[in-house]
């Protein structure tokens, strides 16, 4: 049965993440959510159907067939819908038939979305982040009701109070390293790997610091720009998220039993 679940939760976030492409054009560049969902961004006219299709329009033509004009990030939408696939695949392995599967679920999509976003824009939306939020909240509640695990909420509401509170300081302290998008996305990372377990938020946020401390440090070494060199830090914790919700516990233990 979980072998299905996890077969189940990847095929959906291959489609899911591929269609996440509407999402992340509309809302980094700020615009609504008018049909048709896909179109030309230069002529605007609707895409054909084959470049409607979930994963088949990659393979599709790269250019508008009305204005000649190139598809933007052509390959984004297999991009987002593999590493979807991966994500949801293993919270699948991770979770099985619990029911916190699905805000675990969520939050991966939103990551995605959010990390896209981000490194093409240096931005991490509002119009991402306060519905992931509300649909994360009543499934996490969803989840404490059915399994009695009503301390998971406590837990998650301290670690969003205390990671908002931490990386607002670290915005009022360096405005321009740190934008006020990752003190809203730490208060939602906070809370959903917090439900898991105190450890679990440190987790997320410490391997976050770490991958952004390491692979920015190589890619100013790599691109010569010094400390100038502009880096997202949202796909850093995105990734510390998802480490921490797959392997928040073994890694936990480790950092704070060693040598006990």
């Amino acid at each position: 049965m979980d072998g299905l679940v996890t077969a189940a939760a990847a095929v959906g976030g291959l489609v899911a993440g591929d269609q996440l492409e509407v999402v992340v054009e509309r809302v980094g560049a700020r615009v609504g959510f008018e049909r048709p969902w896909h179109r030309c961004p230069k002529c605007e006219r609707p895409a054909a159907v084959a470049d409607s299709l979930p994963l088949v329009r990659v393979l599709a033509r790269r250019h508008c067939p009305h204005c000649g004009g190139a598809t933007p990030f052509a390959t984004r939408p297999l991009l987002m819908g593999l590493v979807s696939a991966l994500v949801l695949g293993a919270m699948a392995t991770r979770f099985g038939t619990d029911v916190a599967l699905a805000p675990f679920c969520v939050l991966g999509l939103a990551l995605v979305a959010i990390s896209a976003v981000d490194i093409e824009r240096y931005m991490i939306p509002n119009r991402i982040v306060y519905p992931t939020l509300v649909a994360l909240i009543p499934l996490l509640v969803l989840s404490s009701a059915l399994d009695h695990r009503w301390g998971s909420l406590a837990r998650a509401a301290i670690a969003g109070a205390v990671a908002f509170a931490g990386f607002f300081a670290v915005h009022l302290a360096v405005p321009k390293g740190m934008g006020f998008g990752d003190v809203r996305l730490s208060g939602v990372i906070g809370v959903a790997t917090g439900w898991l377990g105190l450890g679990h938020a440190f987790v997320a946020f410490f391997a976050a610091f770490v991958l952004g401390a390491v692979i920015g440090i190589g890619v100013m070494a790599v691109t010569h720009g010094g400390r100038k060199t502009r880096i997202p830090f949202g796909p850093f914790m995105a990734a510390g998220a998802v480490v921490a919700v797959l392997w928040g516990n073994p890694l936990a233990h480790a950092l704070f039993h060693r040598g006990a």
